[in-house]
């Protein structure tokens, strides 16, 4: 029986508006996306999308399926940015981090900068939409860039409104996975977040890093092709950090609670 974690905050976003918003309901599917998971990725045209189930970034030999993150979606209309994500890890420790100014920079190994906007994901502050706050770095796998995936939780920063956001779990697809639903009102952003040729990045990693997925979009409504990363040939993290990443993932899941998936 599936456990629905359906969070809602409400701060004058209205899912019934013109455009496209009538299509999506927030409830942790992505069918009215036109996505069926690991049967067909690609969304309702003029959606954008990256899809990299199966894929490791990094290149690390600890990588498992308990950590892939499938999938990210992004569509808009005149009121609200909506986001999707399918991910095998347990939502509620990282948040959804957002570039508006289109100085997102993604390094070889994930490292993200120029995030100025945080939607909360989890916690009692969930559905809260911060500006400029304090990121916290993925703790394991550090490079030369920086450490693996990060960031991956925003702290403090300026309150400028709410998002709605669903997550819904789903424990017999792939042996079990999360799809995340968000709806951010764009009139909490400066200049309504953006016209017409306007990019918005958006990032998205497990706490740990081992890892993430990013996908910059177009306001347009003519897609830029999804660009799903390449794995890294024989990339190893440097020194012993490789070998506790997954094991220190899995400790963390357990004391949290949270299914570890083997």
């Amino acid at each position: 029986m599936k456990r629905e974690l359906v969070f809602a905050a409400l701060l004058g976003l209205a899912l019934t508006s013109t455009g496209r918003a009538d299509i999506y309901t927030i409830d942790g599917s992505l069918s009215d996306w036109g996505v069926t998971p690991f049967l067909d990725w690609a969304p309702n045209p003029p959606a954008h999308y990256t899809e990299t189930d199966n894929v490791n970034a990094y290149g690390a030999a600890t990588y498992d399926e308990g950590y892939d993150i499938e999938a990210m979606y992004f569509d808009h209309d005149g009121q609200n940015f909506y986001f999707g994500i399918v991910t095998s890890y347990p939502v509620g420790n990282s948040d959804l981090g957002l570039d508006l100014n289109e100085d997102m920079t993604v390094s070889a190994h994930g490292v993200v900068t120029g995030l100025e906007y945080a939607v909360h994901l989890g916690g009692d502050d969930v559905g809260q939409v911060v500006f400029n706050p304090t990121w916290s770095l993925t703790p394991i796998a550090e490079w030369a860039d920086g450490w693996q995936g990060s960031p991956y939780q925003a702290t403090g920063g300026t309150l400028v409104g709410s998002a709605s956001v669903a997550v819904e779990e789903y424990p017999a697809m792939e042996s079990g996975t999360y799809i995340l639903e968000a709806a951010v009102p764009r009139n909490i952003f400066p200049g309504n977040g953006g016209g017409a040729g306007d990019l918005v990045g958006a990032h998205y990693t497990v706490w740990c890093g081992n890892d993430s997925i990013n996908l910059i979009a177009d306001i347009d409504d003519t897609p830029i092709p999804p660009t799903p990363p390449l794995p890294l040939p024989g990339a190893m993290i440097l020194g012993s950090l490789g070998i506790l990443s997954s094991l220190g993932c899995n400790r963390v899941a357990r004391l949290r609670g949270y299914r570890t998936l083997t």
